[in-house]
């Protein structure tokens, strides 16, 4: 993969229901579900590799983020650039990321959901790993 550039703007979430539930929708690797103009977003990240190896690109954004594990297992490869190092998610122990990353869930595609919080205007760039 060559180095690729992508810009998100303020605003980049679905309309959503206020004081009911929000729909998920299954077997997406990365689904917005709602956010606050100008201040944050929040959305779903359910990795589609099962190990290390078919990670095959690291992002990077102009913010940090969160990512909470909500089921399965989750290992986050980030590379701060001092290597790579595996942060395997635990359950309601918020990580942030603020470096190059991606990640991959060794109980299968899509079977596992962390919940991610950033900003809602940001830069991402994507390289080959």
């Amino acid at each position: 993969m060559a180095m690729k550039a992508e810009k998100t703007n303020a605003g980049s979430f679905p309309k959503f229901p206020v004081s009911k539930g929000l729909k998920a929708k299954a077997n997406k690797r990365w689904q917005v579900l709602a956010g606050d103009r100008n201040h944050w977003r929040v959305g779903y990240y359910s990795p589609t590799d099962s190990n290390a190896d078919q990670v095959t690109f690291l992002e990077k954004h102009t913010c940090v983020e969160m990512f909470l594990l909500l089921k399965g297992a989750i290992t986050v490869i980030v590379d701060d650039g001092k290597g790579e190092k595996m942060i395997k998610l635990e359950p309601m122990k918020p990580v942030m990321v603020s470096g190059w990353h991606n990640g991959f869930s060794p109980k299968g595609k899509n079977s596992s959901i962390a919940l991610v919080v950033e900003r809602d205007d940001f830069n991402t760039i994507y390289r080959a790993r």
